[in-house]
């Protein structure tokens, strides 16, 4: 911060301390006017900027139907969208696409019943980079949650397939999958 924006800071809050009136409206009015100062200098709390100008991405899906018969590699289309903030989950395909470079993180969660077998991977531009499973688990309902945290360049692609055999059902409010970007680099 140069000498300039310290003295003009340093100023403004001078006046604002000094001023006669105490009235709550006009300090709110000079408090304002100290921040567009500022902006207009070009200096802002380095926590107001990064919000600003982040490119934030986010999303939120999960099965408005449970699904009856999922063949080995087809993939999860999550068909109710939650939140989709970059607009990167497809719903005709199940896949989120990457709109800007970054660490994602990516979380998924799917309940079956008893005696399933079933293994949901996560898949990132065509190679699994995690694994997550039940075999014949012996309660009525079953859930199970995989994560992964990975950067991706722009339109890279993020999905997950079951990954093994034949799975016979899959509960539709209790299976989701979310993603968020946690940083640009």
């Amino acid at each position: 911060m140069g000498l300039r924006t310290c003295v003009v800071v340093g100023l403004t809050l001078l006046y604002m301390t000094l001023a006669e009136n105490n009235d709550n409206s006009s300090f709110v009015k000079r408090l304002r006017s100290y921040k567009n100062t500022c902006r207009e200098i070009g200096w802002e709390p380095t926590c107001e900027r990064r919000t600003r100008n982040s490119n934030s991405v986010a999303f939120h899906v999960y099965l408005k139907k449970s699904i009856s018969s999922i063949q080995k590699n087809q993939i999860i289309k999550y068909d109710h969208v939650i939140t989709n903030i970059g607009e990167g989950y497809d719903t005709n395909t199940g896949k989120f696409t990457a709109p800007v470079d970054g660490v994602y993180s990516f979380t998924w969660t799917y309940m079956t019943r008893k005696g399933a077998k079933v293994f949901i991977g996560g898949f990132v531009d065509g190679k699994q980079i995690v694994w997550s499973g039940m075999f014949e688990q012996s309660a009525t309902w079953a859930s199970t949650t995989g994560n992964l945290v990975i950067r991706m360049k722009k339109g890279s692609q993020f999905w997950t397939p079951n990954s093994e055999s034949h799975v016979d059902y899959i509960h539709n409010y209790h299976t989701y999958l979310s993603g968020f970007k946690i940083s640009d680099k």
